[in-house]
Formats: C-alpha cells, sequence, structure tokens
C-alpha cells in the first residue's frame, strides 16, 4: 500500500505541475511570442494543439492519480483491502469525514471545471480563446496549490502554520511556473528544430520572456523551499541524521543540478540563438530542457517518499561523522572569521558555476582556487570548535529532567554505578582501586559540557579506554536516561553551592521540574517558570514563618516583576507547620520530589536556601540563612527578577525519541 501511496502522490504531483506549467506557459510565453514575432494563426496551430494533448494528458493523470491516492489513504486509515473499500462505505467516510478527503473533493470539482473549460476552447474566437486560456491557468494554480493541505504545512499549528503553509504555497506555485513549463518549452523549441521561417524570431522571444519567469520562480522556490526545510529539517543533525533530512539533502542536490543545467541554457545557449545557427541552438536547448525536466521528476519522486516520513525534527537524528563542530567554544572574532570565510566560499562557488555555465573557463578555475584559499582560511579557526561526536550525541533525553526520573535513576544509580564512581559520585568507589584509570568524578562541571546525547552513548556503550563497561544490555534506554538524569541532578546541586547571591551570566546548574500543589490546584515548576523567574525556598526545619510572611507581604512587587515564589519543606508538611499557620507561597509535594531536592541544600544552609531560577531553571542566584546578609530585600528580588528574566530559554527539542 505505501508503494500505491507514494506512486499516486508522485505522479498527482507531477501532473498538478504540468497543468499549471503548460497554461502558465502558453499565456505568459508562447502567446506573447508568437505576436512579437508576428507569426500568424496557421503557424501556430499545430503547437497550440500540442499544448492543448499536454493539458488533456495532464489532466487525466491528475484525475487517475488523485483517485488512487484516496484509495491508498482510505486503505491506510481503515486498514482494509482495496476490494472492500467502496463496498464497505470507507471511502465515503473518508470524503465526507476527514480534511483530506473534503480538499480532494474540492480538487475534483476544480478537475471538471478545468476540463470543461478545455472543452470550451474556440481558437476560431481569439477572445473566448484568450479568456478560456486565463482562466484555466487561475483554476490549474488553484488546484497546485491546494496541495499545501495534504502536506506539513497545513498541520503546524498557530502563526508559524500560516508561515509554513504559505512557505508551501509559494513552493507549489513556483514549481508549477519553473518545472512545469519545461515540457511546454521543449515543444516550443522542437518546432525550431523541425524547421520552418517563423521560428527562429518566435524561439528568440519565447525564451527571453521564459528567462525571466524562471528566474523569478527559482527565487520563490529557494525562498519556499528554505521555509520549509527550517521547519521540518532545521538543524544539521535532521539533515543528515535522519532518513528524511538525507533525501531532503539529494533532493536539494538535484535541485542544484537542474539549476546548474538551467544556467547553461541562460548564460551560454539563448545568446547563441541569434545566430544563423538557431536549429542546432534550439535542438541543444530542447535537449537541456528535457535534462532539467527528468531532474525535476526526480525531485518529485523524492517528495512523495518525504510525504510518508515524519520530519526529521520529528525523529531522534543518528550522527553520522565521528566529530561535530561546537561554535560555542569560539570566541567572537572567530566567529566572524569563520562567517565570513563561508559567505565567500559561497559567493566563490555560485560565481564558479555561472562562470564555468557561460564557458568562461580561466574564470572558473580562478574563482575554485580563490574558494579553496577562503576554506583554508576559515579552517584555522574553526579547528577549535571540532568535538568528538557519537551517534547518539544529538539524542534529546526521552525521559524528562524532573523530580521522578530523578529519584529513578539513583536507584538505578546505587545498583549499577557506585561500585565504581562512588555514592557520591566522587569516582572513589570500593572498586575503583582497582581499575587502571579512576572512575570520572560525576560531580564536576565537566558533566554539562558534554551533550546528553554523548553521555547515553557513554552509559549504553561504555568508553573506549576499557574501563567502563557498557550498559545496553543490563539497562533498558528509559533506564539509562534516569541514570544520566540523576547524574546531571547530583552535579547540578552539587555546584549550585557554588552560585554567589549576585546574579550573572557565568554557568547556572538547572533545579529538576518537579509537581506541587497550592490552595487545591495541581501545578508544576516548569509551567509556573513559563510566567516568568522563580524564587525557590528548600526550607529543613519549621517554616521559617517570618520570612515567608516578608515574602508573601512583597508579592504584588514581585508579581509584578514577573517573580514566583515557591516554598517547600524537605522534612514534610506537619513538620512545616510547627509554630505557625502556612502561608501561601508554601505548596505541598510528594516524597519523590523532596528526595530531588534534598540535593540542593546541605546542612550548612542553616536549615534554609533560596534559589533565583531563570525561565529555564538554571539556578541564577543563591542565598541562605547561614549567610550574613540572610534573604535580600524585595527591591533587589525584584531587580534580580529581571535579569534573571533576561536570560535566554532553549528552545524544545522536536525529537521523537525513536532509539
Amino acid at each position: 500500500m505505501q508503494a500505491l501511496l507514494i506512486t499516486a502522490r508522485v505522479v498527482h504531483f507531477a501532473a498538478a505541475i504540468s497543468l499549471t506549467g503548460v497554461f502558465a506557459f502558453e499565456c505568459l510565453v508562447a502567446t506573447p511570442a508568437l505576436r512579437a514575432a508576428g507569426a500568424d494563426h496557421a503557424a501556430a496551430a499545430g503547437l497550440r494543439r500540442r499544448f492543448r494533448w499536454l493539458a488533456w494528458a495532464s489532466l487525466a493523470l491528475a484525475l487517475i492519480s488523485g483517485t488512487a491516492w484516496l484509495l491508498a489513504v482510505a486503505a491506510d486509515m481503515s486498514g482494509k483491502p482495496l476490494g472492500l473499500l467502496w463496498s464497505q462505505g470507507t471511502v465515503g467516510i473518508v470524503l465526507t469525514d476527514t480534511q483530506f478527503g473534503q480538499d480532494w473533493l474540492v480538487r475534483l470539482g476544480g478537475a471538471v471545471l478545468l476540463g470543461a473549460l478545455l472543452v470550451a476552447r474556440q481558437e476560431r474566437r481569439p477572445r473566448v480563446d484568450a479568456a478560456a486560456r486565463w482562466a484555466s491557468l487561475t483554476l490549474a494554480a488553484l488546484l497546485l496549490a491546494s496541495l499545501a493541505w495534504a502536506g506539513h504545512g497545513a498541520a503546524t499549528a498557530g502563526a508559524a502554520g500560516d508561515l509554513h503553509l504559505a512557505g508551501d504555497l509559494l513552493h507549489l506555485l513556483a514549481t508549477g511556473t519553473w518545472l512545469g513549463t519545461l515540457p511546454p518549452l521543449a515543444l516550443l523549441l522542437n518546432e525550431v528544430r523541425c524547421g520552418g521561417l517563423p521560428w527562429p524570431a518566435v524561439a528568440r522571444a519565447a525564451t527571453r520572456r521564459y528567462s525571466t519567469i524562471a528566474i523569478i520562480s527559482v527565487v520563490a522556490l529557494l525562498a519556499g523551499g528554505l521555509l520549509n526545510t527550517w521547519f521540518l529539517a532545521g538543524t544539521v543533525p535532521a539533515l543528515v541524521g535522519t532518513q528524511y533530512g538525507r533525501l531532503l539533502l539529494a533532493k536539494i542536490a538535484l535541485f542544484v543540478a537542474m539549476l546548474i543545467v538551467a544556467s547553461v541554457n541562460l548564460l551560454r545557449l539563448t545568446p547563441r540563438l541569434a545566430n544563423a545557427t538557431t536549429s542546432r541552438i534550439a535542438s541543444q536547448l530542447r535537449r537541456n530542457t528535457l535534462i532539467e525536466t527528468a531532474l525535476g521528476f526526480g525531485v518529485l519522486t523524492i517528495v512523495g517518499l518525504l510525504g510518508i516520513l515524519p520530519p526529521g525534527l520529528h525523529t531522534e537524528p543518528g550522527w553520522p561523522f565521528p566529530f561535530r563542530l561546537n561554535f560555542a567554544a569560539l570566541p567572537v572574532g572567530s566567529m566572524v572569521a569563520v562567517a565570513i570565510s563561508a559567505a565567500l566560499i559561497l559567493a566563490c562557488a555560485i560565481a564558479a558555476v555561472a562562470a564555468a555555465a557561460a564557458g568562461r573557463y580561466r574564470t572558473t578555475a580562478g574563482l575554485v582556487v580563490a574558494l579553496l584559499l577562503c576554506a583554508v582560511a576559515g579552517w584555522v579557526p574553526l579547528r577549535a570548535a571540532v568535538d568528538r561526536a557519537y551517534p547518539t550525541s544529538f539524542y534529546a533525553p526521552a525521559q524528562p529532567y524532573d523530580a521522578e526520573s530523578i529519584v529513578r535513576g539513583a536507584s538505578i544509580y546505587a545498583d549499577n554505578c557506585a561500585a565504581c564512581h562512588g555514592t557520591a559520585g566522587k569516582g572513589n568507589g570500593p572498586a575503583a582501586a582497582g581499575l587502571p584509570i579512576r572512575p570520572a568524578n560525576l560531580t564536576e562541571p565537566h558533566l554539562f559540557v558534554h551533550s546528553p546525547g554523548d553521555l547515553f552513548w557513554w552509559v549504553s556503550h561504555g568508553r573506549a579506554n576499557g574501563a567502563m563497561p557498557g550498559f545496553e544490555a543490563v539497562l533498558k534506554p528509559s533506564q539509562r536516561w534516569d541514570v544520566i538524569n540523576f547524574v546531571l541532578g547530583r552535579a547540578a546541586g552539587e555546584l549550585s553551592r557554588e552560585v554567589g547571591p549576585e546574579v550573572t551570566a557565568a554557568a547556572a546548574y538547572p533545579v529538576p521540574d518537579f509537581a506541587f500543589e497550592s490552595a487545591g490546584v495541581q501545578d508544576t515548576l516548569g509551567q509556573e517558570l513559563q510566567k516568568g523567574p522563580a524564587l525557590l525556598v528548600l526550607f529543613a526545619e519549621a517554616a521559617p514563618h517570618a520570612r515567608l510572611q516578608q515574602l508573601v507581604a512583597a508579592q504584588p512587587r514581585l508579581a509584578d516583576a514577573g517573580l514566583h515564589v515557591i516554598a517547600v519543606s524537605l522534612t514534610g508538611p506537619k513538620k512545616a507547620l510547627e509554630g505557625g499557620a502556612p502561608t501561601p507561597v508554601m505548596v505541598d509535594v510528594s516524597a519523590d520530589v523532596i528526595k530531588a531536592l534534598e540535593i540542593f541544600q546541605t546542612a550548612a544552609d542553616a536549615g534554609e536556601t533560596y534559589l533565583m531560577l531563570d525561565r529555564g531553571g538554571n539556578v541564577r542566584a543563591r542565598w541562605t540563612a547561614a549567610e550574613a546578609g540572610g534573604l535580600p530585600d524585595t527591591a533587589t528580588l525584584v531587580a534580580d527578577a529581571a535579569r534573571a528574566a533576561r536570560f535566554a530559554v532553549a528552545a524544545p527539542s522536536h525529537a521523537g525519541h525513536a532509539h
């Protein structure tokens, strides 16, 4: 069924593009060129007849492939064989109860109207024929544009979805006015190749007009393609590490090949049409046009395959290279140098292709040399950004970094890791002494330099030095992610103790997400942080009622600054209430949350710890009851909240955790 669906999509897209292209070529290129060259009606009759046959063939293919597409979708939705779809009413349900079916009915109605317009064409009445021709172009373009609602753009929500859909519409229409106009261009050039008095002049006028339309279409294609790529595979890992991304790269490669062939036509062959050897040049143009068409059909085949795959941003990327580029490791000057080198390389590449297409081979050679020199110049500052990489380096955690995961990970760590790394993670477990290489200290800042995917690879496959075994056969993927979350959480708790009372842009360490209840309402830390920074108050003895009442009194000013106060007792609610009634900022949490948050407090804090969290949950400032200054006043908290709110929040991962 997948083969039928892919084939139907490819043929339907090709037919819809061809329909738009033949009418666009006839209205925008052929008719004005015939008029400019002074060709009489009789001379153009054969060409117009061939255009109509191409339109009829495209319309027939659109109807047949559209029906096959409908049947394939109905069979896929119902799980029934094709023979039972009509008898059991499945097709009717798809047509009336799904967005795909309703769009299909609209396209069917448009195709019927287009057929009626083709029948209404009357060459003996030029005005009627011209009106029918333009109406056919409008209707064909609408049919082609409607295919955008069968793509990923229509499924994207909100304002981003509107932009994505607009990009798809632009991409489809530009494809129709470039790829779709190639077959009728080949038909016109065939007339020149076959001879006849008016055709050289017609070819010169047509190619001039066609070149303008093609350039505009290519620019629109690039704009729409960039938007589409950004939404569906907007990262390098998604492009090179997923099946969707690799197919998209193949599509881009075919598109570039089409551009190269088109450049030869535009820069070398079209200017020669004014020579006496018009027939020979027209034959070469026609050959290249057919090559472009074949490459374009290859692009459409890939589009058919992409339509049944999840986008690259929604699947886990398997990184195929043993290294990656960590641009965050580069100073600003090196980044600027790399960016300039990349821009010059791109400019030299484009200029070299254009020069080669125009037959200026010495210029091409010089540009290639300049490109290589720019590449060498860019590599010098770029070397510092090269890091070791693994197939899972760009995996996103399949388990959220929250209190429940950390508690599960603590138990798994105790059973599988503590013997070497130690109970506290310092690398001094009872088995460490007998190892040739001391286990890593899992409470040091270097842990946060590595991506979660790197850590997942090491936990799964061990380290190359042989000192650490792999646990792929022992732990399920979810358990490995729980261990990683625990190790990161413990390290964050240890390292956050070094954070001072001043909000800075220095390395910050994340507090795990957790659920809590306040005044009978369920909430989470992550949901609160979406509104703004938070002040997390942790107390280990009876509630510090005096301090909490100060925070309650300051709530209006703190709320205006976007700061939310969440106070958690690490000894349980009964102990917390000793000495006074609960305050509005106190919340109820589970035993697992208490265990996870205990990591962020020590005995030296004198029972009270105050953490200023930015919108990403990172500790940006820290105060304790043991400090002489104690809790800062309201004005300081308001100012600190404003500073914490300026820190950017990491974009959420779109990975589907397919591993």
